[in-house]
């Protein structure tokens, strides 16, 4: 019974072991199964990890390249905007001063026209009638309208400023900026164009006064069809003139020779006087030297009164700057202004120095404004008043009068109980004080 039993463990035993080999045989496959799974899902994750970030780093890099375009861009439109604006400035600048220059050529071209005009024209005849106007007319024509910019340097210049005007219309969108000797060129121009319109408006202000004047002032003659022109009569001043300084040189001469003969005829009869020879050489070189140290004492007093004169005449002028003086002269070169001191400025032949008496003068001028400050007209209280209203009122003065202060045959104190009065002299005696230091520059008054 003992052997039976033991053949039937052995067979249970072996049936055991083959079953626990295929277990792990199969527990093997399936975690091999689950490794390639896993490696599987783990490249598949890895692989779309990787796609994704190389996508995000392209739309970042198109991002930044995308802003640095638009930085780029915002540049160059800041960059056009800020020439766009300087090329606007200063085309608006260009412009003013074309407009300026356009101006002065019309006043030029119209002053050129005007003053040929007045030479031969019936105006002109009636100038011609007037001396002292004539005399005047020859100072414009020979002074004032030479230093008057011509026709072809205003139209030079203006072509110039033209020409920058159109190359900045033509560089309109870019980023093309004027350079500073352009802005230059320009505000030169226009100052240039500024003072030569002054002196233009200066010459048609002489110039209509003449014709203003001529029309005012009464003669025996008038205009006749055989009146000389204008341009002959300043010609035959001149003939006139250059005869008398001929005469003058002939009148000299003579006395010269004479002179020249008494000295010959003292020479000889000092000859003869032999002792007496020596001591008058002496004498007439003694008497010659004292006439020239005079004479060079004189010079010299002269040319220091001269020098004195001009240092005062610069310290005053000094006192005024440029502007002002541009100012002060357009301001009494205004018809108004030259119309209410018509009794200072008007030529005439009286004087305040010569009171209730004869005429001073012997020549038609504007009175003297150093007359006029040495009469206290300039000082700004009663008594300066009185002595304004004085001169401009006074029925010897041959000039036009304010016949709306002092009236014929009125004491001329009178308007001092009239406050009306009273504040239009004040106004016209501002006036005078106001231009005072151009006067005598622009010739409306003598020194």
């Amino acid at each position: 019974m003992a052997d039976n039993r033991n053949p039937r463990v052995i067979t249970v035993r072996e049936e055991r072991k083959g079953i626990s080999l295929a277990t792990v045989f199969a527990g093997l496959l399936v975690l091999a199964v689950i490794g390639i799974g896993s490696l599987v899902v783990v490249v598949y994750s890895t692989r779309s990890s990787n796609a994704q970030l190389q996508r995000q780093i392209a739309e970042a890099a198109a991002k930044q390249a995308q802003a640095e375009l638009d930085k780029k861009k915002a540049a160059e439109d800041e960059k056009l905007t800020l020439a766009r604006n300087f090329q606007n400035e200063v085309l608006a600048q260009v412009r003013s001063t074309t407009n300026i220059l356009f101006r002065l050529l019309a006043e030029t071209r119209a002053l050129s026209a005007d003053s040929a005009a007045l030479k031969v024209n019936g105006a002109g005849k009636q100038v011609a009638l007037h001396p002292d106007l004539v005399a005047q007319a020859r100072r414009l024509y020979e002074s004032e309208i030479p230093g008057v910019v011509s026709v072809d340097d205003v139209v030079t210049r203006l072509e110039g400023v033209r020409r920058v005007e159109q190359q900045i219309v033509g560089a309109a969108g870019t980023t093309f900026e004027p350079g500073k000797d352009l802005l230059v060129s320009i505000h030169s121009n226009s100052f240039w164009a500024d003072e030569e319109k002054r002196k233009v408006t200066h010459a048609q202000t002489l110039l209509a006064g003449l014709i203003s004047e001529s029309n005012i002032k009464v003669t025996g003659g008038s205009v006749t069809p055989s009146s000389p022109s204008l341009e002959v009569a300043i010609r035959r001043l001149n003939e006139a003139e250059i005869a008398a300084r001929q005469e003058a040189i002939v009148k000299k001469s003579t006395e010269a020779k004479v002179e020249g003969t008494a000295a010959l005829a003292q020479a000889e009869a000092q000859r003869v006087l032999d002792q007496a020879k020596a001591e008058a050489k002496r004498v007439i070189d003694e008497a010659a030297e004292i006439k020239a140290q005079a004479e060079r004492e004189s010079l010299q007093r002269k040319a220091q009164a001269k020098l004195e004169d001009a240092k005062a005449d610069v310290a005053a002028k000094d006192t005024l700057d440029e502007a002002t003086r541009t100012k002060l002269r357009q301001r009494a070169s205004d018809p108004s202004v030259q119309a209410a001191l018509a009794p200072l400025l008007t030529p005439g032949l009286w004087t305040p120095a010569a009171g209730s008496g004869a005429f001073k003068e012997i020549e038609k001028k504007p009175l003297s404004l150093s007359e006029l400050k040495a009469s206290g007209a300039l000082n700004p209280n009663a008594n300066g008043l009185k002595a304004l209203v004085y001169i401009a009122c006074n029925y010897h003065n041959d000039r036009p009068k304010w016949s709306d202060i002092a009236y014929k045959n009125q004491n001329l104190s009178a308007f001092l109980k009239d406050p009306a009065r009273v504040a239009l002299a004040a106004e016209r005696q501002k006036i005078l004080i106001e231009v005072a230091p151009v006067l005598v520059e622009m010739k409306l008054m003598e020194p």
